[in-house]
């Protein structure tokens, strides 16, 4: 009896203990104040930053949610590895709080060690462990992936990283007797192996498609002396195998499988990549069923007929993706114009009536030559393709937001959107908008969402325009050369976004660029001097004139042209008011005033350049059209580009009176494209020039050469002059009134996508009347280099050789053109 007494009062103890001790125990000691708070295990880590981050204080009610939000916001710190939070029940009612902490080591540095390949630098920056943070085991383990992936990048593949780290501990200086805190090093070591290049590139079990035509859909690429590294990369044959399988369910094929097999070689320096494909049956379209389901019992706005003559899919068709997906976008395109938002799915539904399993007890894929035979797919494989259609309410447009122009006005953003609230919904019209925003070059990138319905509003729906502003402003140093025009040095300022009546409140302001911004108005101020041409420029435009669909712009400068026998000084002014049609077309009405004066004559100058010495002022009205169709636009492959121009000098006065007409085209042809996904273009070129109804002076009339005439000398194509002084030069052109210009440039790639070979043929006349008389023909070589930090324009040099010309032409054999920014 006494022992159970005993046992009794222990237990007893023990309940009544752990009630003063305890971990966020809340019932018994809520809303008591806290009389004190204490911290246990600190050291690195003062105290009176515990106390500030904290919301629990001495004097306030103990509250157990407050204490568990503390020890969260302690523990996201990265500065503690382990945090408790005890309540200690006092004798006069109170509680005290204990926190206990075991602090987190802190890394103090971090190093690699065994590279050569690669800095110290670039290692560790692409590493998320820095000094300062705590050791976290996840994030080194990223850092030494990154690390691996980098070099791999590179050609390593074989490379192998560790990381090690070396704990110093406390202790006190021998000689000054401070404290030397505890300091943790961590070092990532790498043993970075041979680099890899790819030997070998081929194709196994691919019946239905060349090696050719698989190898533009893959990056991995064989390396080439001196022109291509060809370097293994993992990461890279996994996105080719992924790649590999996107081509091939798109033309059907969705069975696919592919893998590839080890590459590497004995001895580890090179690998010869096989990639190995089973096709399995290619998919064929069985049937196209539309199901439509309309909002409020409406009838359907489309018949399945409708709806089948709306896409391009027919039974029987090879069975891809892409077609699918343009099918939902003709769709959603036709709701959208007659204002219906819809929700549309395709689903399919795959009937495979194969004769063969392909792979579940198929034969196995073996590399035997003699399988590479034609293949043909097991015919009775379809899909069932089925258009989901739920019909919308007719609906309009409501509130269009726009966030992210901290800069760009947002009138410059609507008046490029042709969604206006009122307007029915079309979502055809909202992707053409985003492309007519991204075309201004305002901005890196354009979202457009349609917001989800709003029960207050049932017939309309939001528009949330988001953009991500690009830098517009630019100053420029540079130099251009070329065989016509010789040294130009270009010192330009641009702004792509400016404003014309934001001028600056203070010095400070338009220091900081944020004056003179925002308006979407189109700047430049230009100062080339050069060896032979001269030019000082100052150009403003505003593409929506008073928030208009018209454009307003104008142009200033001073030109200076010398050439063999002479030199040309010209002051030009212009105004312009154009206007889009659509997308495509543009047209233009224009006033120029210029002032021109021919000085430093030669006595072989002939008569008529002499006799247009001048000063003469030449004033015209001018109108142009333009259509547009180039894709892309910056390096074109396919498109074309019409213009046509007609000037009348005299109307306004001036020394001189005729009409100047000009017509030109450019288009660009995709021929073909090689294992590198590169494009070989052919492009032709015409131009018709024609000035009649008067005379023009020497300097307004048509001459080809140089680079506008590969294979002959810079305006060395036009009718000849008449000497002026008694032997003088009887071969000098002055110029004609007709131009008639045809051209073909056929462009290949050489060297990845930045060196390229053209072969060209360039043939036309300049004369006074028009017809094909004195007509030449050259053909010829050259090579382009695309550099994207040199600008657009790419780097030009050719080999011309006539074929076809007169007695009195000059000859050039190489032209060229070259841009270089500073």
């Amino acid at each position: 009896m006494r022992f159970l007494q005993i046992l009794y009062f222990c237990l007893a103890s023990t309940i009544f203990a752990s009630t003063l001790h305890s971990a966020f125990v809340g019932g018994n000691f809520e809303d008591r104040p806290i009389a004190d708070i204490v911290f246990e295990g600190l050291d690195r880590v003062q105290e009176q930053r515990v106390h500030n981050i904290i919301q629990s204080a001495v004097g306030e009610t103990y509250d157990p949610e407050v204490v568990q939000k503390d020890v969260h916001t302690l523990t996201h710190l990265g500065e503690f590895k382990y945090i408790s939070a005890d309540v200690v029940l006092q004798s006069d009612g109170t509680v005290e709080l204990i926190y206990t902490f075991r602090e987190q080591k802190i890394i103090t540095q971090v190093s690699v060690a065994g590279n050569s390949l690669i800095t110290d630098g670039e290692l560790i920056s692409v590493t998320p462990i820095m000094k300062g943070l705590g050791i976290d085991q996840d994030a080194i383990d990223r850092g030494k992936r990154s690390i691996m992936d980098l070099y791999k990048e590179k050609g390593n593949y074989l490379v192998e990283v560790i990381s090690e780290i070396t704990e110093y501990g406390k202790d006190v200086d021998e000689f000054t007797g401070q404290r030397i805190d505890e300091s943790i090093v961590l070092v990532y070591k790498i043993m970075e192996g041979p680099r890899v290049r790819v030997k070998g590139l081929s194709f196994y079990g691919n019946h239905s498609f060349s090696s050719k035509e698989l190898s533009s859909e893959i990056d991995t690429n064989v390396s080439v002396p001196f022109f291509r590294r060809g370097e293994l990369n993992e990461q890279v044959l996994a996105a080719d195998v992924a790649s590999l399988k996107r081509f091939y369910i798109n033309r059907g094929f969705r069975d696919i499988r592919v893998a590839y097999t080890d590459p590497l070689s004995p001895n580890d320096k090179e690998a010869s990549v096989v990639f190995l494909i089973e096709e399995g049956p290619q998919y064929t379209v069985g049937g196209i069923v539309a199901q439509f389901e309309s909002i409020g019992g409406l009838e359907p706005v489309f018949t399945v007929e409708q709806i089948q003559g709306l896409i391009k899919i027919h039974v029987g068709d090879v069975y891809r993706q892409t077609d699918v997906n343009a099918a939902v976008i003709a769709i959603n395109e036709a709701y959208g114009v007659l204002g219906r938002i819809i929700n549309i799915e395709a689903k399919q539904q795959a009937i495979k009536k194969a004769r063969q399993a392909m792979f579940g007890g198929g034969p196995a894929l073996e590399l035997d030559a003699t399988n590479a035979i034609p293949y043909h797919a097991e015919p009775d494989a379809t899909i069932d393709i089925l258009f989901a259609i739920t019909e919308g309410m007719p609906t309009q447009v409501g509130i269009v937001e726009i966030k992210g122009n901290s800069v760009t006005q947002d009138k410059v953003i609507r008046g490029r959107i042709g969604l206006k609230p009122g307007y029915p919904f079309d979502v055809a019209e909202a992707n053409r908008s985003k492309d007519r925003l991204m075309k201004t070059g305002l901005f890196n990138d354009v979202r457009m969402t349609i917001q989800p319905r709003d029960d207050k509003r049932p017939n309309q729906r939001d528009l949330l325009v988001e953009v991500d502003e690009s830098q517009t402003g630019s100053l420029n140093f540079g130099v251009m050369a070329g065989s016509d025009s010789g040294l130009i040095g270009n010192i330009s300022l641009t702004q792509r976004n400016f404003d014309f009546m934001d001028w600056p409140e203070s010095w400070q302001e338009f220091w900081q660029r944020k004056a003179f911004i925002g308006a979407g108005q189109q700047f430049s101020l230009a100062f080339q001097p050069g060896d032979q041409a001269f030019n000082y420029s100052m150009a403003l435009t505003d593409p929506r004139f008073l928030d208009t669909d018209y454009s307003l712009g104008g142009t200033a400068g001073w030109r200076m042209q010398q050439y063999e026998d002479y030199t040309q000084d010209t002051f030009y002014s212009s105004a312009t008011v154009g206007r889009r049609f659509g997308d495509i077309w543009h047209g233009s009405l224009s006033i120029a005033a210029d002032r021109v004066k021919l000085t430093d004559f030669d006595n072989s100058v002939p008569l008529e350049i002499f006799n247009d010495a001048g000063p003469s002022n030449l004033n015209s009205i001018g109108m142009s059209v333009s259509r547009t169709t180039l894709k892309p636009f910056a390096r074109p492959t396919e498109g074309s580009r019409m213009s046509m121009n007609l000037n009348q000098y005299g109307m306004l006065a001036g020394d001189y009176t005729f009409t100047k007409m000009f017509i030109s085209t450019t288009s660009y042809f995709a021929v073909d494209r090689d294992f590198l996904n590169r494009n070989t273009t052919l492009r032709l070129d015409t131009r018709i020039g024609h000035i009649f109804g008067g005379s023009a002076p020497t300097f307004e009339k048509f001459y080809l050469g140089g680079r506008s005439f590969r294979g002959f000398d810079f305006h060395s194509i036009a009718p000849l002059g008449t000497p002026r002084v008694a032997g003088g030069d009887p071969f000098i052109p002055v110029g004609g009134s007709w131009e008639l210009f045809l051209g073909a440039q056929y462009e290949f790639p050489l060297v990845d996508r930045i060196v390229s070979m053209v072969a060209f043929c360039d043939s036309g006349t300049v004369t006074n009347s028009p017809g094909f008389d004195e007509y030449r023909v050259s053909v010829g070589a050259g090579l382009r280099l695309h550099i994207p930090q040199l600008g657009q324009a790419p780097l030009a040099f050719d080999f011309g050789f006539p074929v076809v010309k007169q007695a009195t032409d000059k000859k050039k054999l190489f032209s060229f053109s070259v841009q270089l920014p500073f």
